[in-house]
């Protein structure tokens, strides 16, 4: 199964400081994540799943660092991506995992509704 979800990845403000994020400081980021839906049957099912999406959420939002000379993963970005999968695919096996998740949150980042604006 196929669904798009979306995030915001914020540059240069992030690596170099300098105050609040602007709407013009971040890019959007649209990403199709697939997973396989009969796995969701059962709970480690539905690991793998979470485990297959939080991959997909992490290379959706590389992005080039100054710092580590390379490209990094903008972890608000990744979670943004995994609360609106989750959200959307609505599956309580799902939800479990994800409750114990390291990109477990309650909802998207200020960023993103900064972004929305």
């Amino acid at each position: 199964m196929k669904f798009r979800v979306s995030s915001s990845i914020l540059f240069a403000m992030a690596v170099f400081g300098g105050g609040m994020a602007q709407a013009d400081d971040l890019t959007e980021v649209n990403a199709e994540l697939t997973f396989d839906k009969s796995k969701l049957a059962t709970e480690a099912g539905a690991a793998e799943v979470l485990a297959d999406l939080e991959n997909q959420a992490r290379t959706h939002c590389r992005k080039v660092s100054m710092v580590t000379v390379g490209l990094s993963v903008d972890e608000v970005c990744a979670k943004d991506m995994m609360v609106q999968a989750v959200d959307m695919i609505g599956n309580a096996n799902l939800t479990a995992q994800y409750a114990s998740s390291d990109y477990y949150v309650e909802g998207v980042s200020d960023r993103m509704q900064l972004a929305a604006r």
